[in-house]
């Protein structure tokens, strides 16, 4: 480790300077002359001589990243102050490693109660996830305290910040997961909603933005609405929504726009239901029977059964989980 050498120098007599500021000046220079290094330092892994200094860490351009102070109960270099140290993400989803620039000291400092860390994800996690800070050893990444993180946590591309606990290292900043795993954003009108607070419960749905509305079904045909929820939905309904008023006549149905009606009340004649209506883990659906009959609905005002305007109807579907 360089250090300040200084050695005894001989000044010409005053009477050579003009003035005593000439003479500092001078004096100023045979000092700054003498310099062996200059004024920063790198700190190593051996303990200093002066155990009372404080001592500057390099980047491997030589800029003075951070300051450090020896601490001889430790047996290593402590960090004068919890910063975000910035490092270099990389290793494969669920098992990330960061790369700092110095490298951390040793083990100590790497997991140092309090330390922070800001990366880039490489990949987006799948599951349970870890990372190792300069090969020092792998710790835990979790969330809210010790919940392991799920799929989706940390995405590839986002400025991951974790902070170490002194067991754990864990995520500041979780990605996309508000909610259960098998909610998939993207899909059109799911929502969640939570049954609890604070929200540690969570439910999540669909249902039929106005612009995937279908026309209902000719006879032997389906339609049918992914709900992107990959389970089978704990409830749910298919049905049709009326679109425009159906009150021309007196023996239409009477039901305004924003009415809806299940499909098991779509009726024959007869009163019995004319169409089948099911839901798996993909989608919710609604089949027409094979054959051409008209729609009849229990009128709104009167519960007569009562023939609908099928232009005037659409077909919709709600789930939830």
């Amino acid at each position: 480790m360089p250090e300040i050498n200084l050695t005894a120098g001989t000044l010409p007599p005053p009477a050579c300077y003009a003035s005593e500021q000439d003479r500092l000046d001078a004096y100023a220079a045979a000092i700054i002359a003498q310099y062996s290094a200059p004024p920063e330092w790198s700190a190593g892994m051996v303990p200093p001589a002066d155990l009372a200094l404080y001592w500057l860490r390099l980047d491997s351009n030589q800029n003075p990243v951070e300051v450090l102070k020896y601490n001889a109960t430790s047996g290593g270099w402590a960090r004068v102050q919890t910063q975000f140290t910035y490092g270099v993400g990389a290793g494969v989803a669920n098992a990330y490693t960061i790369t700092l620039s110095p490298v951390s000291p040793n083990a100590i400092q790497a997991y140092r109660t309090g330390v922070c860390y800001a990366f880039v994800a490489n990949l987006s996690n799948t599951g349970a996830t870890t990372v190792d800070v300069d090969a020092r050893g792998v710790k835990a990444i979790t969330k809210f305290g010790t919940a392991p993180l799920v799929a989706g946590d940390m995405v590839s591309g986002q400025m991951c910040v974790v902070v170490y606990d002194g067991t754990r290292f864990q995520l500041l900043n979780p990605g996309l997961n508000v909610g259960p795993v098998n909610f998939s954003p993207g899909t059109d009108r799911q929502f969640l909603r939570t049954n609890s607070t604070p929200a540690t419960v969570w439910e999540s749905g669909y249902i039929t933005a106005v612009a995937s509305y279908v026309a209902i079904p000719l006879p032997g045909a389906t339609a049918s609405f992914a709900h992107g929820m990959s389970v089978i939905p704990l409830s749910w309904s298919i049905g049709i929504i009326c679109i425009t008023n159906d009150t021309t006549l007196a023996t239409d149905s009477q039901y305004l726009v924003g009415d809806f009606i299940p499909g098991n009340e779509l009726l024959f004649s007869t009163s019995e239901s004319m169409f089948t209506t099911y839901a798996n883990s993909s989608v919710v659906a609604m089949v027409r029977f094979n054959a051409l009959f008209s729609i009849y609905v229990r009128s709104k005002t009167t519960g007569a059964l009562s023939l609908i305007n099928e232009a005037k109807w659409q077909v919709m579907a709600r789930a939830i989980r």
